[in-house]
């Protein structure tokens, strides 16, 4: 082109300098082919993050806000999440988890709250015997053992297991083998494997175990196998020592099928689905009904179910759990909008730094992946910190949990859940910068340019906030209606009766395992001798004991006849539950006398076979007459068991929550119905727990190789059996309080910001004669405003999240006047606590010094 122009007469010169004015200039070229670089937006980004490292360092007091902010509502959802992988997403820790199902047998026909029953041994043998969809299936009975090896004597959680269990749950041995069908004959069961951890902590992991003898509850045992480490049965956690399950030939009597008490656990064949499963299960309830007709299935509308395994598993925690990672992904939301707003206000101080930007032919997309980078380096670190909190919290909640929750325990931080930090860190970055970067990037280079300080910096920014701070207030509220429900819930469960007095009560189980404990007689002298030294201490008013305590969801049931004209022939033979009890457990329990007597010396097992039965078994079988006289026995009208003469009648007791009425009751004494297996019940003069280590010398006095185990008070009992709502409750509003504090920190950052924007708008209102009250109201009347329309929305959006909550509520409807009212009177009242101060600036301005400074 140089020489071209220079042919046209122009001087060279010249020409060169015109040449290279039509390619352009030399540094916008180097940009250009700079952008045309496959990794530019790598240097984009860390110029980016550089900057906004800048940003977080200059405006250090904003940042700390920002950054206190995002740890807190990230770190609780870290938290919670993790609780969540560990219980909820993660399968249970077997080969194809999703083909093993527990068996229940329902019994529709009683008519209780809770109808499924665990399976009797007959019923076990039905189902192996009539088996076509289940390539295993196993029974477990859980066992407390008294093991001696050596020197040492200790007790052990155990179970007894069928062969199948193992190779069902695809384990295989470390040592050793595992039981074979040959060792669930009585006589060859003397085997048993131990877990992994007793196998290193009492044997020092020698590797030379096998075949080595130990004892069990007073018999001889050989070690015939070693578990691998952490192998766990979920339906049964700290299990050191399995035995195979042998039944007896009374336990396969006919007699016997109303003694459930087996858990049943299947794995389906891998060619079925779980849907033919159960219609195999249908198939097999109708031909156990058929064979069975002297047992009153059919009446009872029977029906063999299955259930997932990880369903019983987390079943029950599963509602509460979702309940808690949705209040948590609402203080997400909260802190969000939050910061949202902080990083509006503080976008009104950048707008002439984006208005030259603008001017100066920045793009409006680059402007916002800056403002986005800058808001990722707050949730970045923000991020951080919640991991922080998320470790220390977890901890507290595992140590809170560990007895309500399954699989608590397995909860951590681990590479999965820090993935889940770092991207829900970038989420929130994303969700917080988003409506600032927009917002300032599309302002007016112009308006932003000429803009003077007591300008409004624009309608739409101050419309966003606002937007922003009511959608925070509508989910508080929803927050605070769910916790006022639970609360509520809560105080109703614990006003309900469970029928007995909590209060002094101490009570110690003991399992009495004995060469000679076949014999039913022993038993019944050791724990007599036991009930004699203890109610000789000092402070013991009373001692009894029972063989499942109340409100541990522990007993057993079964089939009962009675002899009685008042109840249909068809309606004689109901299901019951049954307690065997020493002498003074209804008084040391404060359980109320009705009718008649209960127990004592009389009652011995040589004197008339006798029982006491609840107020809810003698309302329902002689509803009009004195049931005390009446007779009732064990198993269905052709039981060879003898007939049980009615002494007493005593109020109704909640064995199992204290949500549901138990079944209907009755008792035996131990005299004529031994257990081995007792908990002492102590009522004491003072706090039971100073007699702790007095009791446990007096059982060691008598025998001491039976020690107690499981002591705690009755207040405890109570306490751990409304654990799991306790906690839930309490967390929930942990997370509603940290809701409604960030909710009442956005507005009273609105207000706040507001009340600076219009200085000179107070300043003028001030000078023309405006009072301290207008100016108060006015400030005042905005803030509320803002909280009538959020209380609004939360109001219409607490209706339909109650519902969700239904299934966890207590004798309180979702809609519940009383807590709607409370709540929303919580919201305005901490409204206008947030809108009150800056109100109070607003009205202690200076007219002059406002107008002087425009």
């Amino acid at each position: 082109m140089t020489r071209t122009l220079i042919s046209e007469g122009i001087p060279a010169d010249e020409a060169r300098r015109k040449a290279l004015l039509s390619f352009g200039g030399s540094e916008q070229i180097k940009e250009e082919c700079r952008d045309v670089r496959p990794l530019q937006w790598i240097d984009r980004l860390l110029q980016n993050l550089r900057y906004g490292m800048r940003l977080l360092f200059r405006n250090p007091g904003f940042s700390a806000v920002v950054i206190a902010v995002l740890t807190l509502a990230i770190g609780v959802n870290i938290a919670v999440f993790a609780v969540v992988d560990s219980v909820l997403l993660r399968p249970l820790p077997y080969p194809d988890p999703g083909r093993l199902v527990r068996i229940w047998g329902n019994f529709t026909g009683i008519g209780l709250p809770d109808n499924r029953n665990a399976i009797s041994a007959p019923e076990f043998q039905d189902f192996k015997r009539l088996n076509r969809s289940f390539s295993y299936i196993a029974a477990v009975s859980p066992r407390v053992f008294i093991v001696s090896s050596g020197n040492e004597t200790w007790r052990a959680d155990g179970a007894a297991v069928s062969a199948d269990f193992f190779p069902m749950l695809g384990v295989q041995p470390e040592l050793g083998r595992f039981f074979s069908e040959e060792n669930e004959t009585p006589g060859r069961d003397r085997t048993v494997v131990i877990s992994h951890g007793l196998w290193k902590t009492r044997f020092g992991g020698d590797s030379e175990i096998i075949g080595r003898g130990i004892r069990i509850d007073g018999s001889e045992f050989q070690i015939g196998g070693v578990l691998p480490n952490r192998f766990q049965f979920e339906l049964g956690s700290g299990i050191d020592i399995w035995r195979p399950l042998a039944f007896q030939p009374d336990e396969l009597a006919p007699s016997s099928r109303g003694n459930h008490g087996l858990a049943v656990i299947a794995r389906i064949k891998p060619d079925l689905s779980i849907e033919q499963a159960r219609a195999d299960a249908q198939a097999m309830t109708r031909a156990i009904i058929e064979e069975n007709r002297n047992y009153p299935y059919e009446r009872y509308d029977f029906a063999v179910v299955l259930s997932p395994l990880m369903e019983e598993v987390v079943g029950e925690v599963r509602t509460p759990l979702r309940v808690l990672m949705a209040a948590v992904c609402a203080v997400l939301l909260i802190a969000c909008a939050n910061v949202a707003a902080l990083l509006l206000s503080r976008a009104r101080a950048r707008r002439s730094e984006m208005a030259v930007r603008i001017a100066l032919g920045a793009r409006r997309g680059t402007l916002i992946v800056q403002m986005l980078t800058e808001s990722v380096v707050l949730g970045l670190a923000g991020g951080a910190g919640g991991l922080l909190l998320a470790w220390w919290l977890l901890e507290i909640l595992k140590t809170m949990a560990h007895t309500s929750v399954p699989r608590i325990d397995a909860a951590s931080l681990n590479p999965a859940i820090v993935a889940f930090a770092a991207g829900l860190s970038l989420l929130t970055a994303v969700i917080f910068g988003l409506a600032p970067a927009w917002n300032n990037s599309h302002s007016s280079s112009y308006s932003g340019l000429k803009e003077s300080r007591r300008t409004t910096g624009g309608m739409r920014s101050q419309r966003l906030q606002k937007t922003l701070v009511v959608a925070e207030l509508a989910i508080s509220l929803i927050m605070l209606v769910s916790t006022g429900l639970l609360l509520r819930s809560f105080h109703q469960l614990l006003q309900v009766d469970p029928g007995f007095r909590p209060d002094r009560v101490l009570t110690m189980r003991i399992s009495f395992r004995s060469p000679e404990g076949d014999r039913p007689e022993v038993p019944r002298q050791f724990y007599r001798e036991v009930a004699d030294r203890i109610s000789h201490l000092p402070a013991v008013r009373t001692v009894g004991g029972i063989n499942a305590l109340p409100l541990t969801g522990q007993g057993s049931s079964g089939t009962i006849f009675l002899d009685t004209q008042a109840v249909p022939a068809d309606k004689r033979s109901p299901e019951a539950d049954v307690r065997v009890v020493l002498p003074g457990y209804f008084k040391a329990m404060g359980i109320r006398l009705i009718r008649g007597r209960t127990f004592d010396a009389r009652d011995t097992d040589t004197s008339m076979p006798c029982t006491v039965i609840d107020e809810s078994m003698a309302d329902r079988y002689w509803p009009d007459e004195d049931p005390v006289g009446k007779r009732l026995k064990r198993g269905g009208p052709d039981s060879e068991l003898p007939w049980l003469t009615v002494i007493g009648v005593v109020a109704h007791v909640r064995y199992r929550t204290l949500e549901a009425p138990s079944r209907t009751e009755y008792y035996l004494p131990h005299s004529q119905s031994t257990n081995r297996s007792m908990t002492l019940t102590i009522l004491t003069e003072g706090d039971p727990t100073a007699l702790a280590e007095s009791v446990r010398r007096a059982v060691a006095a008598v025998d001491p190789e039976q020690p107690p185990y499981q002591i705690r008070t009755m207040d405890q009992v109570v306490s751990q059996s409304v654990a799991r709502r306790e906690i839930l409750t309490m967390m929930l509003a942990g997370f509603a309080g940290c809701a409604l504090l960030l909710a009442a920190v956005g507005l009273y950052g609105v207000m706040s910001y507001a009340v600076s924007q219009r200085a000179h708008e107070i300043g003028i209102r001030i000078t023309l004669g405006g009072t301290v009250t207008q100016i108060l109201r006015m400030v005042v009347g905005q803030g509320l405003a803002l909280a009538g329309v959020g209380a609004a929305l939360g109001l219409a959006g607490s209706v339909v999240v109650s519902q969700w909550l239904s299934s966890l509520l207590f004798h309180v409807r979702p809609e519940d006047p009383v807590t709607l009212v409370a709540a929303a009177g919580t919201l305005v009242v901490i409204a206008l606590a947030a809108s009150c101060i800056p109100a109070r600036r607003a009205a202690r301005m200076d007219p002059a010094v406002i107008l002087r400074g425009e």
